[in-house]
């Protein structure tokens, strides 16, 4: 898991200020497990979903150093990202029905009890 930052911005002209979220370590998180895994011989095949060509070098790095090991690439729809398709050992592009059928309920409670809610965004 990675962390979200909430950086304040401020406008120069009027002085409004605001919060934007920004992601941090999500991918080299990503990029950390698949290596573990690989050395771990905990997978045959990965399916990473994501368009982030920051990914790039953790699956050259699983195909030059683990050549049993496929690693593939399921991208979001308008995610496509030739470098990781170039690199990966198959690619595709999910479809908006596959993933609106894949995610959580609107609402899910942590085992803490605290209530995650579906971004308005995705809905």
């Amino acid at each position: 898991m990675g962390s979200i930052k909430m950086p304040s911005g401020q406008c120069n002209k009027c002085g409004h200020i605001w919060k934007t979220a920004k992601e941090k370590m999500t991918d080299v998180n990503i990029a950390t497990t698949m290596l573990i895994d690989s050395f771990n011989d905990a997978f045959d095949s990965a399916m990473l979903i994501s368009g982030d060509s920051d990914l790039v070098p953790p699956i050259k790095a699983v195909h030059l150093n683990f050549s049993e090991k496929r690693v593939l690439v399921a991208f979001p729809p308008q995610r496509h990202n030739s470098s990781m398709a170039t690199v990966a050992k198959g690619s595709f592009t999910l479809g908006r029905k596959t993933l609106m059928d894949s995610q959580f309920d609107q609402v899910v409670k942590s085992k803490i009890g605290y209530l995650l809610k579906i971004p308005v965004s995705w809905k």
